[in-house]
């Protein structure tokens, strides 16, 4: 295979590889040669409990595939690269301290099918023997505030977009419940618009005030080579199930509207992986598969919103009276465009998506146009992919309007052959 990497973690020995590697990929989380960072921030003291070793396994098994994804390019710009270099197959030697449990044929066979799933790559993992671990404070930065956040009642995956701000909504403002929030650390230039947005949902919070854990991972500027990062929500699983554990819960809540979770594609060359599939049911599947068998008790990952549109997760936040945080959610997946004035692209399919749902909701005096570099309806598109994106994602919205349900599947194969798995009871 001509895309295939070997990924040496931590102090895992380099030889005997099982194919031939001249310059494998390096990852270290501790020690003098450290070159990934992760931290998560603000976590209470009252919080922290014994946690099971092979949950501190899990956390660094998913860093060192967060940043291998990064660090091995798919030989071309993202999702535009349409070759044989799409597909890695990657090689991790990692060292653990449950070398048994994370060495089991049957989970090494599940991480292989869910990862391999979201990210159409192939993982091959050997695990070592780890000696002298770091112990998981490493990892703990504590906040200033020692008081107890109360019961805890779910833990809540958080990006600050649309979608994930719908379920913060939902669950501390509309059910009034008492939640963790793990967010992404954002840059810089987003830090100020994350702040204000978690101010104003504080505020509309009340008595179930959330409390926010972010996360950052910081890592050297060689490893930062490929955009796609599509095994990010597995990284994420990881971290709220940690959490979870800490608190005593054995369950973890992504938000994600259907359309996305279910991967239909923008258009008809954006198909499998290449559209994301970080929600897909049989990502959130495999997800609380693994962490069943980490746990060794029964683990549930949920979507509550994977049977609504953006355009409906957006009625809901109008519906609980939240529609002045709209403007703070961001979008964007082209982030290195974003300005203090213009925080949405305007060209990318996130942006576009977005646009639509708030025209359709007739919310658009919360989504001020001018926001946007590229406007949806008035401005003009350069040649190439962002006049195409616009195109595709037009047509394609309406052929699925005059679809039967036989063509619609015919075409659309994933999101039916998984719906077993997440048909509504009711």
């Amino acid at each position: 295979m001509s895309n295939e990497r070997a990924i040496i973690c931590g102090n895992a020995p380099h030889t005997n590889l099982p194919f031939e590697d001249a310059k494998p990929v390096q990852l270290r989380l501790w020690g003098p040669h450290q070159n990934v960072t992760l931290c998560i921030d603000d976590i209470r003291r009252c919080m922290l409990s014994d946690i099971p070793s092979q949950f501190l396994d899990l956390i660094e098994i998913a860093t060192y595939i967060y940043c291998a994804d990064q660090a091995v390019t798919r030989g071309g710009d993202g999702v535009d690269n349409l070759g044989e270099n799409w597909r890695r197959r990657l090689y991790l030697r990692i060292p653990v301290r449950n070398p048994d449990l994370w060495s089991s044929s049957d989970l090494q066979k599940l991480m292989g099918s869910t990862l391999g799933f979201l990210s159409e790559d192939e993982y091959l993992f050997d695990f070592t023997k780890l000696e002298k671990g770091p112990p998981i404070q490493q990892y703990l930065k504590f906040s200033d505030e020692d008081v107890s956040p109360g019961n805890l009642e779910e833990v809540v995956l958080y990006s600050g977009g649309l979608d994930s701000l719908g379920g913060a909504i939902q669950e501390a403002v509309v059910d009034k419940r008492k939640v963790a929030l793990i967010t992404h650390k954002p840059t810089k230039k987003l830090e100020k618009r994350y702040k204000h947005l978690n101010k104003l949902l504080s505020e509309h919070s009340q008595n179930a005030v959330p409390i926010y854990i972010p996360v950052s991972i910081n890592k050297g500027k060689a490893l930062s080579r490929e955009y796609t990062q599509r095994s990010r929500s597995f990284l994420y699983a990881a971290l709220g199930s940690t959490i979870a554990q800490m608190i005593g819960l054995s369950r973890i809540r992504f938000y994600e509207n259907g359309i996305v979770s279910f991967n239909l594609p923008p258009s008809a060359q954006v198909v499998g992986a290449k559209a994301t599939r970080t929600t897909h049911p049989q990502a959130i599947n495999g997800f609380a598969q693994i962490l069943t068998a980490v746990a060794n008790k029964r683990f549930t990952v949920e979507n509550p919103f994977l049977w609504l549109t953006k355009t409906e997760v957006l009625e809901l936040i109008e519906k609980a009276g939240c529609s002045e945080l709209i403007k703070f959610a961001t979008s964007c997946a082209h982030t290195w465009e974003i300005t203090k004035l213009k925080t949405h692209c305007g060209k990318c399919s996130q942006c576009i998506d977005r646009r639509f749902a708030v025209l359709a909701a007739g919310l658009e005096e919360h989504d001020p146009k001018e926001m946007y570099k590229v406007d949806l309806l008035e401005d003009e598109r350069d040649e190439g992919e962002p006049r195409t994106m616009l195109a595709a994602y037009v047509e394609t919205a309406s052929e699925i309007t005059r679809m039967s349900p036989v063509e619609f599947f015919s075409r659309y194969g994933e999101a039916v052959s998984y719906t077993h798995l997440t048909l509504p009871t009711n």
